[in-house]
């Protein structure tokens, strides 16, 4: 029963979307691209086992002039291979998805593949046709139908499926699947936890691009800013009694500064710790200031770290190129 009034449900939603009236509103009215409401969707979809959220406002950053930089520091491979899949059915995603929303269920960033929501205009008839005409199988899970993309061998496909003409979801199967039992009701949702829905509203409008960790995801978010410098001062395990989630956020631009919240248990813990990040980077700037890159030496440089209550705010200004150095913890 759920399956044919899911159906009925989505055969409404995929009615020709109005691309020049959308459109025209983007344009009109600028602050509409500040209300991001794909991270709020996100949660309310997201199992709630899920560690990391990351919102990409890509609309804001297309009109950018730095936007074709911008994307090589966004360069996931499985969102260039997501990208690549929309390309090859003759979708355009430059022009297609405004907005996306990536999560994470393992601890960290890098390791373990990501799912999220792509909001936008979708021709979800050409899609499907494309599928047909290529004689590519499409799987159903309860009702809704999954389209398989990536590099497959022994890399797990990827699976995309359309929630709506404005919404679709992605990821492994056994991500996409737990996203679509929550969307059903089956499954408990992300948005259950009072404290990320306050952090998410806080982020939002804020910047094109913000994330959030939490639980052990937090302490692994935090632990490579340590690692930058060739002799560590705080063992990053240290980090796991004292945070409770780190929030981010970029404002891209020639110049990019990155805000860094770290929240801590009491506020305490967040002076202490904040006394114990000061000594990392000034420790870390005299150990290894001909070892590492110019551009992190900068960011050590000028990092300004204060506590405020059970927080530690952490500021930091590089050039454009280096900006992913910072953003995933990398220090190359």
């Amino acid at each position: 029963m759920r399956s044919a009034v899911h159906r009925t449900r989505l055969a409404l939603a995929m009615r020709p979307p109005i691309g020049y009236l959308a459109a025209l509103v983007l344009v009109l009215s600028p602050a509409i691209l500040h209300a991001q409401s794909a991270a709020r969707n996100a949660l309310a979809m997201f199992p709630a086992d899920t560690q990391q959220i990351v919102y990409i406002g890509l609309a804001q950053l297309r009109a950018m002039p730095e936007y074709l930089e911008i994307r090589q520091q966004l360069a996931l491979r499985q969102l260039l291979e997501f990208q690549d899949f929309l390309r090859s059915a003759g979708m355009d995603p430059e022009k297609e998805i405004d907005e996306l929303v990536l999560g994470w269920r393992g601890e960290t960033l890098g390791g373990a593949s990501f799912f999220g929501l792509a909001e936008g205009r979708f021709d979800t008839h050409r899609l499907h046709r494309f599928f047909v005409q290529q004689q590519l199988p499409i799987r159903e899970y309860d009702g809704y139908e999954l389209y398989a993309f990536g590099s497959g061998g022994n890399v797990p496909f990827s699976y995309f499926t359309f929630l709506s003409s404005s919404t679709a979801a992605f990821g492994r199967r056994d991500d996409l699947r737990a996203l679509l039992d929550v969307r059903d009701g089956a499954r408990r949702a992300l948005d259950k936890n009072p404290a990320l829905v306050e952090w998410e509203a806080e982020l939002e409008g804020t910047s094109p691009q913000w994330g959030v960790s939490i639980g052990r995801a937090a302490t692994n978010h935090a632990a490579p800013w340590m690692a930058a410098g060739a002799n560590l001062v705080v063992d990053p395990s240290v980090f796991a009694g004292f945070v409770l989630a780190v929030l981010y956020r970029v404002d891209w631009g020639s110049v990019t500064t990155t805000h860094v919240s770290m929240v801590c248990h009491t506020t305490e813990s967040a002076a202490a710790l904040s006394a114990l990040v000061k000594l990392w980077r000034d420790s870390s700037v005299e150990a290894t200031f001909k070892l590492l890159p110019a551009p992190i030496v900068t960011m050590l440089t000028t990092m300004e770290i204060e506590s405020a209550g059970n927080r530690i705010l952490l500021t930091a200004s590089v050039p454009l190129e280096a900006i992913e150095q910072i953003v995933r913890g990398t220090a190359r």
